[in-house]
């Protein structure tokens, strides 16, 4: 229900988007059939498309910028009609891959509405938010433009790490604004339920264990080593007890804390008649504001040494591999309270700040570029997100396209 106060400029805006309703919904559909599976990544069709559907809708200004010919971004910009301050609006062109085909109820690439979803590859994660931030600036371009830019920065490879994408565009220079807004799902059991202020960083690393290779026939004879059974036990300690080893502190949108994920890889042994003499799994660290990469690191490093004083035949070592760095913007920051006001109005209700369980473009946007990111308000469940069957309420589509609307003008008429 959207609320009665709107001044005649945004109930302009939101007269525009009712009469496209099934316009948003169609080319919602489009981007999905559109295949932009990263890896191994290739952007050009979707971002063809993306572009000549902002032209249609009257922003001119559209351009395509690339690291890489095959991995294009879009940066699209309705102009201000004085110097208020500047949104971007964010969005990523790629998708995970489908995986196992049989898991779905239907082609990934065949959206369906179905009993009031939209069902298909990239529904939530990302597609249909792009779509309601394409329709949400040809709505502020029929109302003759907001008084700061929208900037529409829609970006290739975030899947992949960014490298392409926000991370390549932040360290060239091409991001310049007052906030940011990343339009990623933002539900967890229901859509909507939250406003994303914090986006959590990742450490990932891999442990390597190392025991004695030699014919598994006389291992009952000689000296030897198991190297996948010495990881199997390191795998269940650091399960078990790493959480309560890492260093960090309460933060009032962190939720529980860090979330450990041990053994998201793992690879041990050679073949039957080989005993392994080495052995490795990967590790997931999620982590809070705060929580900086060399103390993330020690405390590891402290535990994996325990381990080998607790058990002397335990041969491991560290092999660091990515660090993320959590971003947050403070609660009473314009954008943030523009969102606000938005969501209440669309959605009728109050909607809480929380933190987005994962990593997003907000680190890239935020920490390189400089720019304050709401890391994640959009339609859609995270759950779902690269799940087979990925699907979104169609009415999360329209109300998003109505809440960038609405937030980009508001934004922008503060000083």
């Amino acid at each position: 229900m959207i609320g009665s106060h709107q001044g005649s400029e945004e109930q302009g805006l939101l007269s525009f988007l009712a009469t496209r309703e099934s316009d948003i919904i169609d080319f919602a559909r489009e981007l999905i059939a559109t295949p932009s599976v990263n890896p191994p990544g290739d952007e050009r069709r979707v971002a063809e498309l993306v572009s000549d559907r902002l032209r249609k809708l009257g922003v001119t200004d559209v351009q395509l910028v690339a690291k890489d010919p095959s991995r294009p971004n879009v940066i699209a910009r309705v102009p201000g009609t004085d110097s208020g301050p500047r949104l971007i609006l964010c969005g990523h062109l790629d998708t995970k891959p489908p995986g196992d085909l049989d898991l779905w109820n239907s082609d990934p690439f065949d959206p369906m509405l179905r009993d009031g979803r939209l069902v298909g590859l990239g529904s939530g994660d990302m597609k249909a938010a792009v779509a309601a931030m394409v329709y949400a600036a040809g709505a502020l371009i029929a109302a003759g433009g907001s008084r700061g830019d929208v900037i529409l920065v829609l970006t290739a490879d975030e899947e992949a790490g960014s490298n392409f994408g926000s991370r390549w565009l932040a360290q060239t220079g091409l991001l310049q604004a007052e906030a940011a807004l990343i339009g990623e799902p933002s539900g967890i059991t229901h859509e909507w339920e939250g406003i994303h202020i914090v986006s959590r960083g990742a450490a990932l690393f891999k442990i390597k264990v190392h025991g004695t290779q030699m014919h598994s026939s006389v291992s009952d004879r000689l000296p030897a080593i198991n190297a996948t059974v010495q990881m199997a036990r390191l795998i269940d300690r650091f399960d078990r007890e790493l959480k309560s080893s890492l260093t960090y502190r309460g933060h009032p949108f962190g939720g529980l804390g860090p979330t450990v994920n041990v053994g998201v890889t793992a690879k041990a042994g050679v073949f039957y008649g080989v005993y392994p003499g080495y052995a490795e799994f990967g590790c997931d660290i999620r982590t809070l504001p705060g929580m900086e990469e060399s103390e993330v690191r020690s405390d590891v490093e402290a535990f994996l040494q325990r381990a080998m004083r607790d058990q002397p035949s335990l041969d491991a070592d560290l092999a660091w591999e990515i660090w993320v760095p959590a971003t947050e913007i403070a609660p009473e920051h314009a954008a943030v309270q523009s969102i606000r006001t938005a969501a209440r109005d669309v959605l009728g209700k109050d909607v809480p700040l929380t933190a987005f369980p994962g990593a997003t473009d907000a680190a890239p946007i935020q920490l390189v570029a400089g720019i304050p990111t709401v890391a994640a308000f959009g339609p859609g469940l995270l759950p779902a997100a690269h799940s087979p069957n990925e699907s979104l309420e169609v009415s999360g589509l329209l109300k998003a396209a109505k809440i960038y609307a609405l937030t980009s003008w508001r934004f922008s008429m503060l000083n």
